[in-house]
């Protein structure tokens, strides 16, 4: 049974529910700080734990966007997070790389982190990715021989078939005009950021 809400509380969850129902997607405790002038995620955090345990929310844990109305089904879409950039040393998912995020089917969704990045360049072309798409990408630190991967190379990101050679790697293109990138597995900067799973595009 729902506890009844203070006017503070009550407006902070009408806030909610508006921003899901408009844009499918919940707000960040960010979001909801800025417009309710609470200068600390903490300070939004303690009203959302207010409002979880009075019934009117649940929220999903380490989620940036993991609120969900108590009372309505579950949101079909999920927000996917669209990286900006990549820097050396700091966590691809972190708040400072996020540009926005697309609204994504959740049945269209692997289990997993799930992220967007946009392509620059044609590189992958014969592969159907062209430049300015957004290939959804699974977050994971590894991939089978031939997947299409995200790779991170200090602070360049790039979009290559993945081929593990003996303590190389090798990022192969799919254009017969550029040539494959080999990097030394050692390489310090350097990792796989997750597999392709999927692509959006703008027509």
């Amino acid at each position: 049974m729902k506890e009844e809400l203070t006017k503070r509380q009550q407006q902070i969850f009408n806030f909610i529910r508006e921003v899901i129902r408009t844009t499918g997607i919940p707000p960040t405790m960010r979001e909801i700080g800025r417009k309710f002038s609470i200068r600390s995620t903490n300070g939004v955090r303690e009203v959302l734990v207010v409002l979880e345990k009075k019934g009117h929310i649940h929220r999903r844990p380490y989620l940036s966007r993991g609120i969900e109305l108590a009372d309505e089904p579950s949101v079909p879409y999920w927000p996917v997070p669209i990286v900006g950039r990549v820097a050396a040393g700091m966590p691809i998912l972190a708040v400072e790389n996020i540009d926005g995020h697309f609204a994504v089917d959740r049945s269209f969704l692997p289990s997993g982190e799930v992220f967007s990045l946009r392509v620059s360049g044609d590189s992958m072309k014969d592969e159907g990715i062209k430049d300015g798409d957004y290939v959804l990408v699974k977050k994971q630190d590894s991939a089978r021989r031939g997947e299409v991967v995200v790779a991170v190379i200090g602070e360049e990101t790039t979009v290559k078939k993945f081929y593990p050679e003996r303590g190389k790697v090798r990022l192969e293109p799919a254009n017969p005009a550029f040539g494959p990138i080999i990097v030394e597995k050692s390489t310090p900067g350097f990792f796989i950021a997750g597999k392709v799973v999927g692509l959006m595009r703008r027509m």
